[in-house]
Formats: structure tokens, C-alpha cells, sequence
């Protein structure tokens, strides 16, 4: 996992990456792991799971969910997607994360991150 925070901003951008086990693909896994953490997390909002195309081209395949939940008392949002990485069975998660909720500049800074990505083997 690799954190970046901007203290200025609030905001946190995190990546995790994970194996993909046999028989699945990487929307699969972004699904299975959400399942698992649900039951982890009190009030939850989420919207629902978008395909959509990132990278500098629009070309990648990616999954999309936007969260609201309360964990140890603290409402945190995230803005999520998961793509399969180049080259194996792996998939990668990039999270923004905030301890308070999105603005536009928020939302501006999330779609250059979607539209910059260049996902190497």
C-alpha cells in the first residue's frame, strides 16, 4: 500500500494492490473485497459500482464507487477505483480519501488522477 496526504487539502490518496484469485477478474475482487468490508463499517453510503474508462487514452477498463461510512466514530469519504494491473493476476485500488465531504476542487482533482493514469508492465 502507498499513501500520499496532502495536508493542505485534507485529502489522502492511497493505492493497494492484491491478488486475483484464480477463476476471477478484477471487477470480481473489487466486489468480493467490499463484501468483506461492509460488515467492518457502521452507516455506510455508497453509490453504485460504474464501469468506466481511465487513463490518458480513456482506453483502460476500470470500476468506480463513491462511499460515505463511520468507522470508530469518524465519518470518512472515498472515491474509488479498481483496475487490473499490467503484466498478472493483480488488481489496483486508488482511494481518495477525506475526513470531510468532496467539493468540486475535490472532484476536479479526482478525474486528472483517472485521466493521467499510465499503468506500465
Amino acid at each position: 500500500m502507498t499513501m500520499l496526504r496532502d495536508e493542505e487539502s485534507g485529502l489522502s490518496l492511497i493505492v493497494s494492490r492484491g491478488a486475483i484469485p484464480d477463476g476471477n477478474d478484477f471487477e470480481q475482487e473489487f466486489y468480493r473485497q467490499w463484501d468483506v468490508l461492509r460488515t467492518q463499517m457502521g452507516d455506510i453510503a455508497q453509490s453504485e459500482f460504474s464501469r468506466i474508462l481511465i487513463g490518458t487514452e480513456q482506453k483502460t477498463r476500470a470500476v468506480e464507487v463513491e462511499t460515505v461510512f463511520t468507522r470508530n466514530g469518524q465519518q470518512i469519504w472515498q472515491k474509488q477505483f479498481a483496475v487490473a494491473a499490467p503484466g498478472g493476476a493483480v488488481v489496483m485500488i486508488f482511494t481518495l480519501s477525506a475526513l470531510r465531504a468532496f467539493n468540486d476542487e475535490d472532484a476536479e482533482r479526482w478525474n486528472a488522477i483517472k485521466q493521467s493514469l499510465r499503468l506500465h508492465a
